[in-house]
C-alpha cells in the first residue's frame, strides 16, 4: 500500500457562508421553524460541496419535505409529552419509555437517511446496520455502564463506534474500524487521572488560600445585648421587674417598682430609656428607604468595596479557569478519540490519517467562544467554517486507489445487483 497521502481540503469561506446562515436564520424565525428543513439542506450542501478530495467535493441530496415530516413528528410527540406530564404523569412516563425503546430505530433510520443522501463522485453512501444490533448497542450496553458504575464506558464507546463505522458503505464497500477496546481504556483512564489530579489540587489549594478558618457562627435569634444585660449587676433592678412579670400571679408593675432600692430604680429607668430609644430607631429604620448594599459586601464583608477590582478579577479568573477545564477535557476527548477512530479505519485498500491536537482545539474553542460572546452569536458562521477547515486540514487518505476507476467499478456493481442506493426513507428522524 502506498503511503502517498492525499489531503482533504475545505474551501468554504466565512463571508460566503454568512449569507446562507443569516437567511436560514431569518426565514426559520419568520416561518416559525418550518423553513429549518430547507435551512438544513442548504447548510449541509454548502459544507459537503466545499469538502474536497483530489479536487472533487461531496454532495447532499436530501429532500427538505422528508426532513420537515420528521420534525413535525418530533414536535407532535413533544407537545403530547408536555400535555401528558401535566394531566397524566402515567401516560407521560409511558411515552418516555416508548421513546427510550425507539432510540435504536431512530439511530439506524437517521444514519441510513443521511448516508443515502450523501455522495462523492456520483456514488452514494449507505448504512446497513440492523435494528437488533442497535438494540444491544444503545439499550443493552447503557445498563452495563450502570451495573459497573461507569467502568464499562470505554468498552461501550468502542462497541458503538464500531457499529457506526463498520455498517457505513461507500457504494458496495464497507468501512472497517479496527480500534481495540484497550485503546479506548487508555484514553479514558488518562482523562480520569487528570481530573483526579485537578480535584486533589483544588482540595489542597482552597483551604490554603482561606487559611483553613471557618466563619464565626452568629445567632440571629438572640439579641446582641442579652449577654451584656445579664453580666452587668447595676441592671439588676430591671431584671427583677422582668423576671417577676413572668409569673402568673404577678401584680401591677407599679408594685414591683416600690420594692426597688434607689440604685435599682435608677438602673431600671436608664435601661428603659435605652430600649425606648432603640424602639424609636427601629421604627425609623422601617420607614426609611432601604439603602443599596453592594452585593460583594454580603459575600466578602465591608472591605469588599475597596477590594472590588481584585474580587472581580478573581471571579473572572475562576470563570476562565472553569472554561479552560471544560475546553481542555472536550479538546482531549475530541482529538484523541477522533485520531484513534480514523487512524484505525480503512475502506478496502484506502487508509485514513487524522492528526488533530489537543492544544490546537483548545485555542480554537476559546477563540470561537470569545468571538461568539462579543458578537452576540453573529460570529457563528466564522466559528463553524474554522472548525470545518481544521478538521479537513488534519485528515488525509492514502492508498493505491484510482478514484475514477474505484467509483466506476462500484457504480457498475451496484447496477448489476439491481440495488437502488438512492431509494431512501421518506421521513428523516435524525437529529442533525
Amino acid at each position: 500500500m502506498s503511503e502517498n497521502q492525499t489531503s482533504v481540503v475545505f474551501t468554504g469561506k466565512a463571508g460566503e457562508y454568512f449569507g446562507i446562515w443569516i437567511v436560514n436564520l431569518l426565514l426559520s424565525i419568520v416561518t416559525l421553524g418550518i423553513y429549518s428543513a430547507w435551512a438544513k439542506v442548504r447548510r449541509k450542501k454548502y459544507f459537503y460541496n466545499n469538502m474536497l478530495i483530489d479536487g472533487v467535493g461531496f454532495d447532499y441530496h436530501a429532500n427538505p419535505i422528508a426532513i420537515l415530516k420528521g420534525r413535525i413528528i418530533a414536535f407532535v410527540l413533544f407537545v403530547a409529552y408536555s400535555a401528558f406530564s401535566k394531566f397524566s404523569p402515567v401516560l407521560a412516563g409511558m411515552l418516555m419509555i416508548a421513546f427510550f425503546l425507539a432510540i435504536p430505530w431512530i439511530v439506524v433510520r437517521g444514519m441510513t437517511f443521511n448516508a443515502r443522501n450523501s455522495s462523492h463522485r456520483g456514488l452514494r453512501f449507505d448504512f446497513d446496520g440492523k435494528y437488533s444490533q442497535a438494540i444491544r448497542i444503545f439499550i443493552g450496553y447503557p445498563f452495563l455502564i450502570l451495573i459497573t458504575l461507569g467502568l464499562a464506558l470505554p468498552f461501550v464507546a468502542q462497541r458503538s463506534q464500531k457499529f457506526i463505522f463498520d455498517h457505513h458503505k461507500f457504494g458496495l464497500s464497507h468501512f472497517q474500524m479496527n480500534a481495540l477496546v484497550k485503546d479506548f481504556y487508555v484514553i479514558y483512564l488518562k482523562l480520569l487521572g487528570v481530573i483526579f489530579a485537578i480535584g486533589l489540587l483544588l482540595a489542597v489549594a482552597i483551604p490554603a488560600l482561606t487559611g483553613g478558618k471557618k466563619p464565626a457562627h452568629v445567632s440571629l435569634s438572640q439579641p446582641h445585648y442579652t449577654q451584656s444585660v445579664i453580666a452587668r449587676p447595676q441592671q439588676v433592678g430591671y431584671i427583677k421587674v422582668a423576671d417577676a412579670g413572668t409569673r402568673s400571679d404577678a401584680p401591677m408593675p407599679e408594685d414591683y417598682l416600690k420594692d426597688l432600692s434607689p440604685e435599682e430604680r435608677a438602673a431600671f429607668n436608664a435601661q428603659m430609656k435605652t430600649y425606648e430609644a432603640q424602639a424609636v430607631q427601629s421604627e425609623h429604620n422601617k420607614n426609611a428607604k432601604p439603602t443599596k448594599v453592594n452585593p460583594l459586601e454580603k459575600i466578602f464583608g465591608p472591605k469588599a468595596a475597596q477590594l472590588g477590582p481584585v474580587i472581580y478579577g478573581i471571579i473572572l479568573g475562576a470563570v476562565l479557569l472553569y472554561a479552560a477545564v471544560i475546553f481542555s477535557v472536550t479538546a482531549y476527548m475530541q482529538s484523541r478519540v477522533h485520531n484513534l477512530l480514523w487512524n484505525n479505519t480503512t475502506l478496502e485498500q484506502v487508509r485514513f490519517f487524522s492528526t488533530q491536537r489537543m492544544r490546537d482545539l483548545i485555542l480554537l474553542y476559546l477563540s470561537n467562544a470569545i468571538a461568539l460572546i462579543f458578537t452576540i452569536g453573529l460570529a457563528t458562521p466564522w466559528a463553524q467554517i474554522r472548525m470545518a477547515r481544521y478538521r479537513a486540514e488534519h485528515l488525509a487518505i492514502s492508498g493505491e486507489t484510482d478514484w475514477d476507476k474505484f467509483v466506476g467499478e462500484k457504480k457498475e456493481a451496484t447496477r448489476a445487483l439491481g440495488e437502488e442506493i438512492a431509494d431512501m426513507f421518506d421521513v428523516d428522524i435524525s437529529f442533525g
